[in-house]
């Protein structure tokens, strides 16, 4: 059964109605930043994998101590510990490891591309198994957001030739689209097996602890383990960086979740999309088009048009 949520209120000056939207930009804009502080630190020789798990296993177990501190410890529960470990698997580890697989094998753009597919796929999930109910305003909030994501991602892949796909392996195409479909599984899993009487911090810190414990044999198998040079250095910050991001991200990632459901949640991936061209452009010298405003435009305005739908 899902979790209760909290009904958010439309009560004259009420803000918490304000909540869900405001916290689908907060995490796009911090998770999004992390992605693209995985790019600086690839120019110091920082693989991927290794910046994720010391990311996730470091927040993780900054969530710990903060859920302790407020006196909602993690629980070690068989209930607790199935959670940590398939939302970790289905959310972070699995989607990651496949995501830069993916790269490697067909480019970061067409990887990319796959990932505004998350949203529909979770709705689609959602009516499948009677967590959500069809409504015309959010299906058309979802196509706007879509649509919005495509007019960004879409122009400077066909600029760079990459849709020639005669080149392209079935089954690492396969692969780059299983990334929407795990993500969709995974936003609908946090829902639906919510653990019941438990707060959003220790679930938060479970799963991201899990995470690091799930990536841990990947790094043994390739060789890539090691203890971060704690010495001040740019690749230091930059870990320590990500760190911070996802400490704080993850606390609106689940809280958002928890008030709001799986499809509604399933919108930060278009605002990851969003601040990432905005940090390539601002920082990698990567250029602006004019037409990244209307496809943001459409994306907030798929926000709204979801928003209003209602998805407590």
């Amino acid at each position: 059964m899902p979790h209760s949520k909290k009904k958010t209120s439309n009560r004259p000056g009420d803000l918490s109605r304000f909540q869900p939207p405001l916290y689908v930009v907060i995490f796009g804009i911090l998770f999004g930043t992390t992605i693209s502080m995985a790019k600086l630190a690839s120019a110091y020789g920082i693989s991927p994998i290794y910046l994720v798990f010391w990311q996730m296993l470091g927040a993780g177990l900054l969530l710990a101590l903060t859920a302790y501190l407020k006196g909602q410890p993690l629980r070690l529960k068989t209930r607790h510990l199935r959670y940590y470990f398939i939302a970790g698997l289905l959310g972070n580890a699995l989607p990651t490891t496949l995501a830069f697989m993916a790269a490697v094998e067909i480019g970061t753009a067409l990887t990319g591309l796959v990932y505004p597919l998350s949203p529909v796929v979770t709705y689609g999930l959602a009516i499948l198994i009677g967590l959500d109910k069809r409504q015309t305003g959010k299906i058309l909030g979802m196509l706007c957001g879509f649509l919005g994501a495509a007019i960004i991602l879409l122009p400077p892949i066909f600029a760079a030739g990459l849709l020639g796909l005669d080149y392209l392996s079935p089954l690492w195409l396969a692969i780059a689209f299983a990334i929407p479909v795990l993500l969709g599984f995974g936003n609908i899993y946090r829902t639906a097996d919510w653990p019941p009487d438990t707060g959003s911090l220790p679930l938060a810190a479970g799963m991201l602890l899990a995470t690091s414990l799930l990536l841990f044999p990947i790094l043994i198998l390739i060789g890539d383990f090691q203890f971060p040079d704690l010495r001040f250095s740019a690749p230091t910050l930059v870990i320590g960086g990500n760190i911070i991001l996802s400490f704080i991200g993850f606390i609106f990632y689940f809280e958002l979740q928890r008030m709001s459901g799986p499809v509604y949640f399933s919108q930060i991936s278009y605002f990851i999309t969003i601040t990432t061209m905005g940090f390539g452009y601002f920082f990698f010298e990567e250029p602006f088009e004019w037409y990244i405003l209307s496809g943001a435009t459409l994306i907030f305005g798929g926000l709204y048009l979801v928003s209003r739908s209602g998805d407590e």
